[in-house]
């Protein structure tokens, strides 16, 4: 049980991945869009859960034979494709289950796979999800961590046009600030849970 809650909270103060590797986040905050606040993509969080989850799946499904380094060349293009098969069926689905469906709520482009963060949330997955309930927790603890990231943004963007912020900070420098010191900290945080995952 321990062991679960480690791997809960060190995948979810993993918003390193999201901080790090998806510096395209920041557009999201850029004050430049039109009023009235970034909407959370929900709906992506999910397809997020789900396409890392399918991937470990397939991945770990594989036999020894077919395993090994070339694998790793085939994450990207492979999620790539999930996440674009899975927004496709959204868009399909959804309008007709609910009729107030406007669309999918769009911050990442599905052909860049996420900006990257399903194939490296899929690695961490594969070597640390040894069962489908430890790569379950796993990829929930990312999908929820990259919306508490996106939160995070959402308010540094709304309190930077409510306060006075510096002209040459306001927009994506104080955001990238933002993420490089969000990133400091969930690093550390996330690492000394991970030597607790190490030690049982």
């Amino acid at each position: 049980m321990i062991n679960l809650a480690a791997l809960a909270i060190f995948s979810g103060l993993s918003v390193n991945l999201l901080l790090t590797l998806a510096l395209g986040t920041a557009n999201i905050a850029n004050p430049s869009e039109s009023g009235g606040g970034m909407k959370l993509p929900l709906i992506q969080s999910g397809i997020f859960l789900g396409a890392i989850l399918i991937l470990w799946v397939f991945f770990s499904s594989l036999s020894p034979s077919l395993r090994g380094f070339s694998e790793f060349f085939l994450y990207f293009p492979l999620s790539a494709l999930i996440c674009m098969g899975l927004e496709l069926l959204c868009d399909r689905l959804l309008p007709r289950i609910i009729p107030s469906y406007r669309g999918l709520c769009r911050v990442y482009p599905a052909h860049t796979a996420y900006n990257g963060l399903i194939p490296i949330a899929l690695l961490f997955c594969l070597l640390m999800g040894h069962s489908f309930g430890g790569a379950l927790v796993l990829s929930l603890g990312f999908a929820l961590g990259n919306l508490g990231a996106l939160l995070c943004l959402k308010e540094i963007r709304r309190r930077s046009e409510l306060e006075w912020v510096p002209r040459f900070l306001r927009g994506s420098p104080l955001i990238l600030i933002s993420m490089g010191l969000l990133s400091l900290v969930t690093t550390s945080v996330a690492g000394i849970f991970f030597n607790i995952l190490l030690g049982f």
